[in-house]
């Protein structure tokens, strides 16, 4: 039953005949069906249904060994983010925001919508139901397989986008070592290295395969790249310091931070004099009768330039063990296993922390008083956060205001996190068969996922708290804080007393036991009626701890909860093959599903295949998908955020004018135009455009739930032998999808008097300071995406100047809607949404070598910012992001007497660099003022160098 010679080898012919790049799979069999009468039947992703036809109703794009070496690339998550069907999805160039996972999304429906399989079995993610696809070794891959349509009536939970299929290496013999080494060729940054070791056996009853493989991958600079070594903050370079406070003699004062204070209530028109380069500006302090005082001397004391301090592509170190192996217990039983272990140790690396206090900043930070006794506070006063503690010392509530503070620790030097992340997952099973007709398998998966990440250059607030209070001197153990002086006015005793390392730790636990079987059940006129059947359980339980001081709030990160919490989900499906015609078949599938947290659900889905010729199938599938909410979604703490919002409150302009609202013509104070803003004071105005949000989970969400349609062809003309096409039209509309329901929709609501939005929003009835706004998970979003994806390649027969093969795969999307906004064809900081991507690759074959050139192409785009702002080239903005082209090459050669392989390659070949979003680089949706999703990051020439032997 398991000897499969004939149609092993028919596969492995019909993937090397494949593009060295993305292909889809419509390799025949036909020649090994004429060697023998009796061909066995092999599981195609997309269907339980075991068959001899590589070829189903759903489309199914293939990358093959070849294809992997060829790419020069060290992560499968690398590999797949570069087809052209694959959307924004995280990798290793994110650094702000990024783990050193790397993700794979289809359509732009996210990464969580996306399943990812290991021969057909379930792969452990994490908290948001995501794959990081750096724990699986590369070269334990024979090939990988993306289904691109919907597949939760086959699959399960997850699978709306489609599913990634990675099927490991079977029936290898031998040891084989290979090593590898690159850089960017004009920088020397970026270095990367690999060591694998693969080793198999194979006999009459098993066989065993062992690997195991490191990589190291070096970082790049933001600062190192033209483009993205300049980034403005909200913070000054030295620091900035708001005091509202009319019992102050000097009035007023709002000033960049220099080098100390001297004659705060003296007016000093000196240029040189950068101690105190203060000049009054008449009216912004009007609303308290007041002046306010700002430095002149900008240019000096500009935003600060946090991109030199940032990766552009992370530094991490990955080792990995694979073992897999099975043995036949019986002429129809097979005893199957295989286990890996991944450690990953990864890191970011960001600016030195900005320390915020004020109650402009939040709870947290308001709690900070600057005594008057800090020995180096010049104002003779205490400046407090809050109101209530000011009211408390004598001052009238309604004429104070608290102070807000902006200081960047730059002596402390840069916030680094690193990741010690260690994946395993064991598999044992069973797989037999009854009769000719029918098989069966059985399979229990248990996988772990552990996180401990460290934090470096984090404050302590309680400790700011009494550094910046009364009786902090030596005798008292505590060390006075200096927030006025210029840089360098921060020591280091004063960063050890103030600062903490931060350990936090997360996992994910998976247990999955499942049972299949499948085979023929009756016989109609055009053939037999094929059914598979399984039932599955899976159980996922996973948990967040913060560091102790990141869940009290102490932290001058932002303030986050533990995380706990899981659940069971019970499956049962049926799938049936029905030749209704010679040349058409039907493939009708439903599974039913059992959560322990919202219920059932079931799912359908009806493939067509119809052959009017042998060289033409014509096909199509309606599919429904779901996707149940995750860990995070269900059981997540609350977690601060701190984003850019504008309060529509807000009642007075930066110049203290106050504000008008058009009501039916008639100009209307905010307080009375605005129902919901009645109670904000007289004279309030926003200070800080960072309003402090809580990210807040939702244990009752329902399912997302998800239909899409396909339709299209697959031609291999026999007038034509080596050329292929295949044309596919998809549609796929996701329903409920959960989503945050938004601060500035609350804000909003909020403003126009809406009750419901108004219990989500606090603000400090004294000071109009909005305290919190809590963003709750819902499900109520939809996507709808559509477009039509084409491939075509041609292998010319064999030539005195070797054999060629052309291939052209084009993604061309037609509709990319979230809650009926277009967002096709624009550019959104890392999330880009191009109409058109594609590659196009040549490769050649003579005799011991082989060559290959691989050419990736995203459409241009409007940047996001001229369609928000309607903002021009004048403006300094880029207004369309151009076409971008990225040219790949490789050489191999192959010493058969040695069995050795070498390769040679350059990425990135003519070192193309993408268009910075603004030309004046001073505001930028994306970190790093490109994407890093749709453009190379290296923008340099990667230069690469792989040796293989096999013994």
């Amino acid at each position: 039953m398991y000897t499969n010679n004939k149609l092993s080898k028919a596969v492995r012919l019909a993937i090397a005949f494949g593009a060295a790049s993305a292909t889809a799979f419509t390799a025949q069999v036909t020649a090994a069906e004429e060697e023998t009468a009796k061909v066995e039947r092999i599981e195609v992703t997309g269907s339980r249904i075991k068959r001899t036809d590589m070829e189903t109703s759903s489309p199914v794009l293939v990358l093959d060994r070849a294809a992997i070496d060829a790419s020069g690339l060290l992560s499968i998550g690398d590999i797949l983010q570069d087809i052209p069907a694959a959307g924004a999805a995280l990798n290793t160039a994110f650094n702000n925001g990024g783990n050193g996972a790397t993700n794979i999304d289809l359509r732009n429906l996210g990464a969580q919508r996306l399943l990812v399989l290991v021969n057909g079995r379930r792969w452990i993610s994490s908290l948001g139901s995501t794959v990081d696809l750096n724990t699986i070794p590369s070269a334990a891959v024979e090939r990988i397989e993306v289904l691109k349509d919907g597949a939760s009536a086959v699959y399960g939970s997850d699978a709306i986008a489609g599913v990634v299929n990675i099927i490991t290496r079977k029936d290898f013999e031998g040891v084989e070592l290979s090593v590898y080494g690159g850089e960017n060729a004009s920088e020397g940054d970026g270095r990367q290295y690999s060591a694998e070791l693969t080793f198999g056996i194979t006999s009459a009853k098993g066989g065993l395969l062992f690997n195991m493989s490191h990589v190291t991958q070096q970082p790049v600079w933001a600062g190192d790249r033209d483009i993205s070594a300049f980034g403005n903050s909200s913070t000054t370079e030295k620091g900035r310091i708001q005091v509202y406070n009319n019992q102050l003699s000097q009035g007023t004062i709002d000033t960049l931070l220099d080098n100390g204070y001297t004659n705060l209530g003296t007016t000093n028109t000196n240029p040189n004099d950068d101690r105190f380069d203060l000049v009054p500006q008449a009216g912004t302090g009007a609303s308290v009768g007041l002046d306010t005082w700002e430095n002149r001397n900008a240019a000096v004391n500009g935003l600060y330039n946090y991109a030199p301090d940032n990766y552009l592509i992370t530094p991490q170190n990955r080792n990995s063990f694979y073992v897999q192996g099975y043995y036949d217990l019986a002429d129809d039983l097979r005893l199957v296993s295989d286990f890996v272990i991944t450690n990953r140790k990864s890191a970011q690396e960001l600016a030195p922390m900005p320390v915020t206090l004020g109650s402009a900043f939040g709870a947290a930070a308001s709690r900070v008083d600057i005594h008057a006794n800090n020995i180096y506070n010049p104002f003779g006063t205490t400046l407090y956060g809050d109101v209530s503690r000011a009211a408390a010392a004598g001052f009238d509530p309604q004429a104070y205001t608290p102070y807000a503070a902006q200081r960047r620790f730059v002596e402390a030097g840069p916030r680094r996190y690193e990741q010690n992340d260690t994946t395993y997952r064991a598999m044992i099973g069973l797989e037999g068969s009854l009769g000719d007709a029918w098989t069966w398998d059985a399979h229990y998966i248990y996988g772990q996922n552990n996180q401990d990440e460290m934090t470096t250059g984090l404050l302590n607030l309680t400790r700011i708290n009494q550094a910046l209070g009364d009786n902090c001197n030596a005798t008292t153990n505590c060390v006075p804080l200096n927030l006025f002086g210029g840089f360098g006015s921060i020591t280091q005793e004063m960063i050890d007393y103030v600062s903490f390392d931060s350990v936090a730790r997360s996992g994910l636990t998976l247990k999955d036991y499942a049972f299949n079987a499948g085979g023929d059940l009756f016989e109609l006129p055009a053939g037999m009626v094929g059914m598979a059947v399984g039932i599955e359980r899976r159980e996922e339980t996973g948990y967040d701890t913060p560091d102790p001081l990141t869940v009290t709030g102490e932290s001058s990160g932002n303030q986050r909860d533990a995380t706990e919490g899981g659940f069971r989900l019970d499956e049962a499906y049926v799938e049936f093959s029905i030749p209704v015609l010679e040349m058409l078949t039907l493939t009708p599938a439903m599974r039913f599903s059992d959560h322990s947290t919202f219920g059932n659900e079931s799912t359908a889905k009806v493939g067509l295949e119809l052959r009017p010729m042998d060289d033409l199938l014509i096909r199509g599938t309606w599919a429904q998908g779901y996707r149940a909410p995750s860990i995070s979604n269900l059981f997540a703490g609350n977690a601060d955020s701190y984003p850019t919002l504008t309060d529509p409150c807000n009642t007075v302009t930066a110049t203290g004018a106050q504000i008008f609202i058009d009501v039916n013509g008639v100009p209307t104070p905010v307080q009375q135009a605005l129902p919901g803003c009645a109670g904000v004071p007289q004279g309030y105005r926003q200070s800080n455009t960072q309003i402090r949000i809580t990210q807040v989970s939702s244990p009752d969400l329902s399912p997302e739930t998800s239909t899409s349609n396909t339709i299209g062809f697959v031609y291999n003309p026999s007038w034509v032998e080596g050329l292929e096409m295949t044309v596919d039209y998809y549609s796929i509309e996701v329903e409920d999808s959960i989503g945050r329901y938004g601060a500035p929709r609350l804000l909003t609501e909020y403003a126009a008097g809406d009750a419901f939005a108004a219990q989500f929003i606090d603000r400090d009835p004294n000071t109009g300071f909005i305290t919190d706004i809590r963003n709750f998970l819902q499900n109520s979003g939809k996507y709808e995406v559509e477009g039509v994806d084409a491939y075509f390649a041609y292998r010319m027969p064999e030539t005195e100047f070797g054999t060629f093969k052309f291939a052209v795969d084009i993604a061309h999307a037609i509709t990319n809607k979230f809650d009926g906004e277009e967002q096709l064809g624009v550019q959104y900081g890392d999330a880009g949404y191009p109409e058109w991507k594609g590659t196009f690759s040549i490769d050649w074959m003579m005799g011991n070598w082989d060559a290959h050139w691989d050419t990736r192409w995203v459409d241009k785009m409007d940047n996001y910012y001229t369609v928000a702002f309607g903002l021009t080239a004048e403006d300094g903005v880029t207004e369309v992001l151009p076409s971008y082209f990225v040219h790949d090459v490789s050489v191999g050669y192959t010493m058969d007497e040695y069995n050795t392989r070498f390769t040679f390659g350059i990425e990135n070949l003519f070192a193309k660099e993408p268009r910075a979003e603004y030309l004046n680089n001073d505001l930028a949706v994306s970190t790093n003022n490109f994407s890093v999703t749709e453009y190379d990051p290296n923008m340099d020439r990667y230069v690469y160098f792989r040796a293989t032997v096999k013994f």
